[in-house]
């Protein structure tokens, strides 16, 4: 194989899903509502304890919804995949990043996660977040490495235009 052929071939920087931290508040809940209508059923009417069956299956829809969440980001794009039974995959090309923020809320920074949102020059999505994963300041600069590389590739260079919102009174000359 030619060197300069496998310099070129998109390659994996991260894969993963978003965590199952996000979901904590619902299963606290659910597991709230369970332990009361056990409780209450036990006391007034025992057959209605089958209704525990209601905020289980919640919880494991909720489980599947977020592990069927995937993201991979490769040296040249980021796909976001999502569905359980039928899937999507939406892809964001890296030349069309034009900023990364990182959000970490205590809650998610407990467990070393956080948000790394990407804004881009992309007309379909034009922010895409990637949602409660782990180590996100690395992450971020993995991402900042490969967009400046994918750029650099591509021979591509942002451009930022002011409107008027943008202008002040010390840019404005008088006429």
């Amino acid at each position: 194989m030619n060197t300069t052929q496998s310099n070129t071939q998109e390659q994996i920087i991260w894969e993963g899903s978003q965590s199952q931290v996000l979901n904590i508040g619902t299963y606290i809940a659910m597991i709230i509502i369970s332990i009361i209508v056990l409780t209450l059923s036990m006391m007034f009417f025992p057959i209605a304890a089958v209704l525990v069956i209601i905020p289980l299956v919640y919880m494991m829809v909720r489980w599947l919804l977020i592990r069927s969440n995937r993201y991979k980001v490769t040296t040249e794009r980021v796909f976001f995949t999502t569905g359980i039974f039928s899937k999507k995959t939406e892809a964001l090309e890296l030349y069309r990043v034009r900023d990364i923020d990182m959000y970490e809320p205590f809650w998610q920074r407990m467990f070393k996660l956080g948000n790394v949102k990407l804004t881009t020059s992309d007309k379909t999505t034009p922010d895409f977040l990637l949602k409660a994963v782990p180590n996100p300041a690395e992450l971020l600069n993995n991402i900042r490495k490969a967009v400046e590389t994918r750029r650099d590739v591509k021979r591509v260079r942002g451009v930022e235009f002011l409107d008027d919102n943008n202008l002040n009174d010390d840019n404005i000359e008088n006429t």
